[in-house]
This record gives C-alpha cells, sequence and structure tokens, in this order.
C-alpha cells in the first residue's frame, strides 16, 4: 500500500474534526448535585467564549431553590440582587467588571435546595459590543459533553443542579471524593503492623544482647609456651 493511501484515512478524519463545531464554554453552576434541604455554597461559573469581553451577567435563580447571601463579587463587578413580588431572591445581576478573552470569573450564592429534581438557572451574559447571549435553552444532559456553539445571540444551554434526597448514593466521581480515606479494618490492621514491628525491634535487640553477653563471657585464650 502506498503512504498516501495509508495517509487518506488520517486526513479525512482530521478534515471531518476541523469541521465539526466545537464545543461551547457555557455558563454553570456548581455543584452540579446538591441535597435537598442542606444549606450549601453554590458557584456560578461564566466563561467567555467570544472574542470581545464579558461585561455583564443576569442570573435567574429557579423556584426550587431559595437563596439567601451573595459573596462579595471579583474585583471591579458589583452585585445587585433581583427580588420578587413575595420579597424572596429571584436572581442576581453581576456588572461593571470584565471578564476578558479566553478568561472566566466565578460569582458565590449561599442557597438551600427545598425540592427535589432538576433545577435550572437561566442567565443572560452580556459583551461588550452590546450583544447578549442567552442561556435558557434546554440544559445539557448529565455526563454528556457541552453542546456546540450556537451563535453570540442564540439561545444555548441553561445551567442545570440536581437536587437529591438526603441519603441518596453518590455517583461517579462522587463516590470517589465522599468515601473515606480508611475503614476500621484499616486501622485494626495499621495497629497490628505496628505492634509487629515493635515485636521485631525487641527480638532483634535481645539478640544482640545475647551475643554479646556470649562474647564477654568466652574462655580466655592462654599464651603458647
Amino acid at each position: 500500500m502506498s503512504r498516501a493511501r495509508r495517509l487518506a484515512p488520517l486526513a479525512a478524519a482530521l478534515a471531518l474534526a476541523a469541521s465539526a463545531p466545537l464545543a461551547g464554554a457555557h455558563v454553570s453552576v456548581l455543584p452540579e448535585r446538591a441535597v435537598r434541604g442542606e444549606a450549601r455554597e453554590f458557584t456560578i461559573r461564566v466563561p467567555n467564549e467570544r472574542d470581545v469581553a464579558t461585561t455583564a451577567v443576569t442570573v435567574a435563580f429557579p423556584d426550587q431553590v431559595t437563596v439567601y447571601a451573595f459573596a462579595d463579587p471579583p474585583g471591579g463587578w458589583t452585585a445587585e440582587p433581583l427580588r420578587a413580588p413575595d420579597g424572596s431572591f429571584s436572581g442576581v445581576r453581576y456588572a461593571g467588571g470584565r471578564i476578558p478573552v479566553h478568561g472566566y470569573a466565578d460569582f458565590t450564592i449561599l442557597a438551600t435546595p427545598f425540592d427535589a429534581g432538576r433545577a435550572v438557572f437561566t442567565a443572560r451574559q452580556g459583551y461588550a459590543d452590546g450583544t447578549v447571549k442567552p442561556w435558557t435553552g434546554p440544559p445539557d444532559e448529565p455526563g454528556e459533553l457541552p453542546s456546540p456553539e450556537t451563535g453570540p445571540d442564540d439561545p444555548g444551554p441553561a445551567a442545570a443542579v440536581d437536587i437529591v434526597e438526603p441519603g441518596a448514593p453518590a455517583t461517579g466521581g462522587e463516590a470517589a471524593t465522599a468515601a473515606p480515606a480508611h475503614s476500621a479494618g484499616d486501622d485494626g490492621e495499621s495497629g497490628a503492623a505496628v505492634w509487629l514491628g515493635v515485636i521485631a525491634i525487641a527480638i532483634s535487640a535481645l539478640a544482640l544482647l545475647g551475643v554479646g553477653l556470649l562474647w564477654s563471657t568466652r574462655p580466655a585464650r592462654l599464651p603458647e609456651d
């Protein structure tokens, strides 16, 4: 087979990869899994996927999550909480700062989820050229790669957090993270190993002592005539 024919499949694959749309860097809310009824910190992560700076972002909170506090935003940014008619926080608008090209910023809130299910956080990301990107479409499915970018002003996938019942088993990386560093059985094995080491040292010391006694009590050798 000629070299050209061998390289043809590779060239085709590279061409397909170059023509495929890139996965977008979407506004997200972390962690992506929370326990119902447990107050916790949530991070609103805003990447800049365009070639102009991000200058504002507005996030709407889902009904099943109650937000009650806002951390100070990054330097240069201001946080303007938005309220529902009943006085509760319905969202927040961050403005005044800049997220540079290929950069990102994290904004932190404290909240408690009260209903199990999927909580969807919609957002609108404003840019220095006046464009507003709506992150209001259906969220990406858990475990899937981010969906392709849809354009500067076309709706992209909203952020989502899965709210689970207390005691629900962790999944995937969460299970590994939640696993204890060692179990009670490990403690017993470690203690036994320590005692075995101590006993071995004691036996070695006694052996050395015995050799020393034998050497010190050996019969003296008389000089030859």
